[in-house]
């Protein structure tokens, strides 16, 4: 590190921040030691000095983003007064050498204003969980230091950055690494930071007002409005208050910050998937207009009237602009419209766009004469960018537009999936599905009368899109296909075939080489709705839906394309579970391969298998209950339960074995259960694995009756089921939640107390069962209330693909109430018990 070349310095740095991350300082206490040494015997060898200060920034870059405990903090304050005095030393010397090398070498200079960089990044590791005394102490000279390197420039220095207008020149990144040092310190020691504010405030403004619109300063303008943003917020907003002030702000700083660049219309074009993420998907965090556009808001914050009424003036001066020569001006009309959301969005929400904005704004008078002659232009692929700007417009303000209003806009947002522009019809798409999705007090605002009559043509509109090249996977136009499925439900009947098949197509055609989760997800989304709402319709359906799908599935485990298992097996458990008994030969050929270990080795299959063994087990009970086919499954569970991280699954599978299979079919096979159950529970339990065995104990005694249970346990040793109800079940009823695991352990509680006769003579325990029995019937009050308004869809995009498992909303396993045949366990409760009582007497 300390004299390597820089690509490969830069390769060690990454490799020291990981073992850091664990070894530092315990298993390593001679680094620092070592590093102030050699920074203190350098010199003038600015090479040595450079490698200790990369080397020291990996150590300590671990200290960032970290919560403040005392364990951390000692080790803070030890490692900073090993290392922040000669840090400090060194960067007074570095600042001193300044004037001097500015006259100088232009490499030397180069080299010193890299190693200053290096430095206030170390600064910012070491006062990320806040000021420690040491560093409260050196403010001033940390603060002198800061300031003017803030305000240094070099004519020379500057001119080799223009050269190069896309990379970031090393006297910005500099001024870059300042400006999140005094934006961390106004964040978590405002006080201490007070009396440099309105310096440092004067120094970012001037340096903003340098800053050019080439991409390589786009750090330090980021940088710097986010400073500027820090102090809006504050109690120094004050700073502010002046009219004039807030003019050149706006003037300065956010217009010529939010309006486009001949970068961004390049990124438009060549990379859409980009400029999508950073536009709509909340990834432009990382961009100048993000930037301009959270100081905005900022202002807004603190002086909305004066700030609204300002930027109305911008915003009319730049329609006027565009209205001047809409072919020129038409960015113009692009910064207005990103102005006016910046203004008037004050809170929003994933589900509903926005939903507090400024009331000073009228949203519906800007909608109609700036934003829908754009969406109503007969020309779908003129001005682009102000289309996407339209589509990305109705869509964060859905929930301000009348229903009336969203219902006109569905054939403009159809006509634009025609759109040749990426952006263009993602957007349309994207808009179009927020639409199907929004909700009003649990309802959609959309009725299906207002859909149906554009529903075919949306449907070609969305799979005619998918021809484009750059559009083939394209995962917004997708995921509108699976909320139009899942929001016309039934009514898609008539064309669900050949939706399946293409869709089937598509499948086939991915699989050759996955690429897109998130279109694969939605994409086996959109096939689980169509059977959904299709074949668990109309059942005669079902064997349509398998010839399409099959073909497509067989490819997917044949060539073991291991991203779509997870998938495959869950709308294969969906399958099965609408199928009548017996099974197909199609899906009994599937049991034996889905028992190999292979499958069971990968971590994000486990959910999926155990579902389509459940499925199995609920369906085919008799094929697969067999002694020839029992015991593999058994071996599944074993491998399991054993697992912290499966045993939940575990308990899913032998739950289906004893819910779907009669007694004698696997009674032989239960000491050995219980034996393993047991195992675990003394030797490695957890709260999870506990309320686990709670729910199943409850489920064998409900449905294998308390003497089978009993008789079982009994094999295992005489006494247990007494030890384990004393010891284990009783005292942790509580650790069961939810109405379906209420209404088990209370029906189990309610057998226990009445049949079971261990429980019976034993009147301590009887009482203990009684009283967790009462507290359990008051879960049970609460039961399953069919509401009818949530789909499980408006959380797909943050639950979809994942590495370790994919979990399909639209396959999720169908409502079945637990233990049908007892409605009301309060009621089974109070006559099972009248019963008892009667029976013995009336007294315990």
């Amino acid at each position: 590190m300390l004299s390597t070349p820089s690509l490969i310095r830069a390769q060690l740095s990454e490799a020291l921040t990981i073992i850091s991350n664990h070894d530092f300082p315990q298993a390593w206490p001679q680094l620092l030691p070592e590093l102030v040494e050699r920074l203190n015997a350098a010199g003038d060898d600015l090479n040595v000095i450079t490698g200790v200060c990369h080397t020291a920034n990996s150590i300590f870059k671990r200290y960032r983003d970290q919560w403040r405990n005392d364990a951390m903090v000692a080790e803070l304050a030890q490692v900073q007064e090993t290392f922040v005095p000669n840090a400090l030393k060194t960067t007074k010397a570095l600042v001193a050498m300044l004037p001097a090398a500015a006259t100088g070498d232009q490499e030397r200079l180069k080299q010193l204003l890299g190693i200053a960089r290096l430095l206030c990044r170390i600064y910012f590791s070491l006062a990320s969980p806040g000021l420690t005394p040491l560093l409260a102490d050196q403010l001033d000279d940390w603060m002198d230091a800061f300031h003017t390197l803030l305000s240094f420039n070099h004519a020379g220095i500057a001119a080799i950055d223009a050269a190069e207008p896309d990379r970031e020149g090393v006297l910005d990144a500099l001024k870059t690494a300042v400006c999140a040092n005094i934006n961390l310190l106004l964040e978590v020691e405002d006080e201490d930071f007070e009396k440099y504010v309105q310096t440092f405030t004067q120094d970012v403004w001037h340096t903003l007002m340098q800053v050019t619109s080439r991409q390589g300063q786009d750090h330090l303008a980021m940088a710097a409005m986010r400073f500027l943003t820090t102090v809006a917020r504050s109690v120094y907003h004050k700073l502010f208050a002046d009219p004039a002030v807030l003019k050149q702000i706006c003037e300065g700083i956010i217009l010529p910050n939010l309006r486009v660049r001949d970068e961004d219309e390049e990124v438009f074009e060549m990379n859409p998937i980009e400029y999508i993420r950073r536009d709509i998907e909340g990834g432009d965090s990382d961009t100048r207009r993000r930037s301009a556009a959270d100081l905005v808001k900022a202002l807004t914050e603190v002086y909305e009237a004066q700030v609204t009424a300002m930027f109305t003036g911008y915003v009319a001066a730049l329609l006027a602009e565009h209205a001047a020569d809409p072919v020129k001006g038409w960015r113009a009309k692009d910064c207005a419209v990103y102005l006016v959301m910046a203004v008037t969005v004050k809170g929003k929400t994933g589900e509903k766009g926005a939903t507090t904005t400024n009331r000073l704004v009228n949203i519906n008078d800007f909608f109609t004469q700036q934003v829908l002659p754009e969406l109503q232009d007969p020309n779908v692929n003129e001005r682009p960018i102000l289309k996407a700007d339209a589509l990305k417009f109705v869509t964060t303000f859905r929930s301000q537009l009348p229903t009336a209003t969203l219902v006109a806009l569905l054939p403009p947002c159809i006509a634009l999936l025609g759109s040749e522009h990426v952006v263009v019809h993602s957007y349309a798409a994207t808009a179009i599905e927020r639409f199907l999705a929004l909700r009003e007090g649990g309802k959609f605002r959309l009725a299906k009368s207002d859909v149906l009559p554009v529903a075919q043509p949306l449907l070609n509109g969305l799979f005619s899109a998918f021809k484009h090249p750059d559009s083939a996977e394209n995962e917004y136009l997708m995921r509108a296909v699976m909320r139009l499925i899942s929001f016309l439900g039934s009514e898609m009947l008539p064309v669900a075939p050949l939706c399946l098949q293409a869709l089937a197509d598509m499948l086939l055609e991915v699989c050759k080489n996955p690429k897109s989760p998130g279109f694969n997800h939605y994409l086996f989304e959109s096939v689980a709705a169509l059977i959904k709402h299709g074949a668990a319709t109309d059942p005669g359906q079902l064997a349509t839906y398998e010839a399409t799908l099959f073909p497509a599935f067989d490819f997917v485990l044949s060539n073991d394309v291991q991203e779509f298992h997870p998938y495959v097996f869950q709308i294969f458990a969906q399958l099965i579970e609408l199928s009548t008994p017996p099974l197909k030969a199609s899906y009994m050929q599937l049991f034996p391969p889905i028992l190999q270990p292979i499958f069971w080795e990968r971590h994000g299959n486990v959910p999926a298998l155990t579902r389509l063994l459940a499925a199995f087990l609920a369906k085919a009970g008799p094929e697969v209950g067999t002694r020839e086919r029992l015991p593999p499954i058994l071996g599944v569970f074993q491998k399991l339960i054993s697992s912290k991280a499966n045993d939940q699954y575990g308990f899913q599978l032998m739950s289906a074995i004893v819910e779907y299979l009669p007694l004698p079919t696997y009674e032989q096979y239960m000491p050995q259960v219980w034996g393993l159950l047991l195992t675990r529970l003394q030797s490695s339990k957890t709260p999870k694995y506990q309320r686990g065995f709670i729910v199943f104990l409850s489920l064998a005694i409900c449905k294998m009756g308390v003497q089978a249970v009993a008789r079982t346990l009994e094999k295992v040793q005489g006494d247990v089921l007494l030890m384990i109800l004393q010891q284990v079940w009783t005292p942790n009823l509580a650790l069961a939640d939810g109405p379906d695991e209420n209404k088990l352990v209370a029906v189990a509680a309610t057998k226990c107390l009445t049949e079971l006769q261990v429980v019976i003579d034993n009147q301590q325990l009887w009482q203990q069962i009684r009283a967790a029995l009462d507290a359990k019937l008051q879960g049970t009050e609460a039961a399953i209330e069919a509401d009818g308004q949530e789909d499980g869809l408006d959380d797909v995009a943050g639950a979809g693909y994942t590495a370790a498992y994919a979990k399909l909303a639209n396959a999720s396993v169908p409502d079945r109430p637990v233990l049908a045949e007892i409605a009301d366990p309060r009621q089974f409760a109070e006559s099972s018990l009248a019963s008892f009582m009667s029976r013995v007497g009336g007294t315990r």
